[in-house]
């Protein structure tokens, strides 16, 4: 080890690292099993990784300088990203600036499927070659297995048909995808043919083990996306992955180990091997299916953002670095257009949407947020950019939804919060933020247009207590959720008037792609028989308060209903079903894709979206 070699202690865990100078904390920290948040990707912008060096921190970068106060860099809180290891230190990493422990949605709603899966493994007993029955081995292979074609026998198969066969009394597996011969294994290997259906997403993904034979699930597992540690969002990685070669594999790696680490837990979990994996599916939003594939995304960027393939691509599992079945293929629920993927795909098909007879809705808010509406007759789509606000980024103690995270607020008379884990706050996440916004509005401390009332501007009806939590500032007032007192991070949790404003171009962004999905079915509100809400932030939201913010259509609540881990649905049932997987593609051609800023109306639209108003419906 070289002389130069520095100590790097994390805290609490007490992990110890040796690093030679120059390398970053966030770098360090990687090698000592610790994840950073780093939603900018690295490039010094959120301040949302920020630890604190309790011993020896480095001089600040003008990154650090530009983003952190001076308060913070003068008692050593350092942005991970930015702060290289120049001298033995100690960092302390708080929850709000850690990806793991994030709360992670696995289960959604699902229509119930015929098992009828494109991939089997069936024994087959052949009658040996004698000189009365002169058949070539494949013939006879082929001729023992009913409703399989004779399509193009691969080669590798061909190749060790003649010894399998001899070398196990003429007794093999044959496995078969789509009627056709892709595989050969020695002996009976029939008892178990599973599946596993992904769940991709930019922050999570979620692992289902399906036995193919009765469609039973066998077990569920989740991580955080790693690819997170080069930004929180796709044009993040994106850029990261266009700059070189290298990357694009860095971030195909990342995802491709992360499958594995699931279908690894899975597999003790049902007490089976890998080996007996012989189908997967995988849904994600286009990026992600793009870099799973290992497919340059640089022009999903930019301007028509026009994906490389839509659907098509079934690659063997082997070939993106995926532990199964040596024959095993893996098939990608197919995308709609650059900003609308296979996970929108398998959202309508998961809740049959595309059979509907009257008008319903399927909203996805994640990273990015996606709007479905239609019938069985007509479906529209369009993406829009919600999520940094929804995510935590671009909040001033805004976090994700894990340990420490605000996630629930009431102002009955004064502020209650929940906590997840039950510990003291460290930060704010979407759903908490959005009942936040939701009470200030509804007791007039923020008005219609956004605007935190100063103290003479209150509503006289205002309980005191809520009165003195609101503070005025040099810029603009503040609204004080947690004195510094009461939280665990050693700051106060404010909301702020950049806050605010964030929310509001979060929110104007997911109305107006409802606003054009309607205007383009030539739809009103009353017109829609239901609203779903999909995926993990859709499924912990309160939905009186995210329609009194503005965020969903003013409709009683009661036409507004959870469908969870929608995409994680639909990718079973494409995994169960070739009919379903067959849909899927129908539902990929059939959505007509909204590009939003091909509107004409957007613009308009989207400045009105920013006003809160009270919904006639309350």
């Amino acid at each position: 080890m070289s002389e130069r070699t520095l100590k790097v202690v994390f805290q609490p865990e007490g992990r110890t690292v040796q690093e030679q100078p120059g390398v970053t904390i966030f770098e360090a920290a990687q090698r000592a099993g610790i994840a950073i948040s780093s939603p900018c990707g690295g490039q010094g912008k959120c301040g949302k990784c920020k630890v604190h060096v309790s011993k020896n921190p480095p001089e600040p970068t003008p990154s650090e300088i530009e983003v952190l106060s001076e308060e913070d860099i003068r008692k050593g809180w350092r942005m991970a990203c930015q702060a290289r290891v120049a001298a033995d230190m100690v960092v302390d990493v708080p929850l709000s600036a850690r990806t793991s422990e994030q709360k992670i949605l696995s289960d959604g709603v699902g229509v119930a499927v015929s098992v009828d899966p494109s991939v089997a493994r069936r024994f087959v007993r052949l009658s040996k070659p004698t000189v009365e029955d002169l058949r070539c081995d494949l013939d006879r292979l082929i001729e023992a297995l009913p409703g399989v074609g004779r399509h193009p026998a691969p080669l590798n198969v061909v190749r060790r048909l003649p010894g399998l066969l001899r070398q196990n009394d003429f007794g093999v597996t044959a496995v078969v995808s789509n009627g056709a011969l892709v595989g050969l294994e020695p002996g009976d290997a029939s008892a178990r043919c599973l599946g596993v259906a992904f769940d991709i997403g930019t922050t999570t993904i979620v692992g289902v083990l399906l036995d193919l034979a009765t469609g039973a699930d066998l077990g569920v597992a989740a991580r955080t996306n790693p690819q997170i540690a080069h930004g929180d969002d796709v044009v993040s990685r994106i850029q990261f992955a266009s700059m070189c070669a290298e990357n694009l594999a860095e971030l195909q790696s990342r995802v491709a180990g992360a499958l594995n680490e699931i279908m690894t837990e899975l597999c003790a979990k049902a007490s089976v091997a890998a080996g007996d994996i012989c189908r997967i599916v995988a849904a994600g939003n286009t990026t992600m299916e793009h870099l799973l594939l290992g497919i340059d995304p640089t022009y999903l960027a930019q301007a028509p953002y026009v994906a490389a393939v839509r659907s098509g691509v079934s690659p063997r599992a082997a070939e993106i670095g995926l532990m199964a079945n040596e024959f095993a293929r893996i098939a990608l629920v197919p995308n709609i257009a650059g900003f609308v993927g296979g996970d929108t795909v398998a959202g309508i098909l998961a809740t049959d949407l595309h059979k509907s007879g009257a008008i319903r809705m399927l909203i996805d808010i994640g990273t990015n947020g996606e709007i479905v509406a239609g019938s069985r007759d007509r479906l529209v789509a369009c993406s829009c950019a919600a999520g940094p606000a929804f995510e935590g980024m671009r909040i001033s103690r805004g976090m994700r939804a894990m340990e420490g995270a605000i996630e629930r607020v009431l102002m009955p008379r004064d502020v209650e919060v929940g906590v997840i884990g039950r510990s003291r706050p460290t930060g704010i996440c979407g759903t908490g933020l959005i009942d936040a916004v939701a009470e200030l509005l509804r007791w007039g401390i923020v008005d219609e247009t956004g605007r935190i009332q100063e103290q003479g501007d209150l509503p006289q009806n205002l309980p005191e207590p809520l009165r003195r939590r609101v503070i005025e500032c040099e810029s603009a007032g503040e609204f004080v959720l947690v004195p510094a007192s009461e939280c665990g991070g050693g700051h106060g949790i404010h909301l702020t008037q950049k806050d605010i404003r964030e929310v509001q171009l979060a929110k104007a962004a997911v109305f107006t792609g409802i606003q054009v999905c309607k205007k383009t079915l030539g739809v009103s509100d009353e017109d829609i028989e239901e609203v779903m809400l999909a995926g993990a932030f859709g499924n912990y939201i309160r939905r009186e308060m995210a329609r009194r913010i503005g965020l969903l259509p003013d409709m009683p609540i009661s036409k507004i209903r959870f469908v969870g881990n929608s995409a994680g649905a639909g990718a079973k049932m494409a995994l169960a079903s070739r009919s379903r997987m067959r849909e899927a593609e129908e539902i990929s051609l059939k959505t007509e894709y909204l590009e939003l800023a091909a509107n004409m109306e957007f613009q308009e639209i989207f400045a009105d979206s920013l006003f809160f108003a009270t919904p006639k419906s309350e």
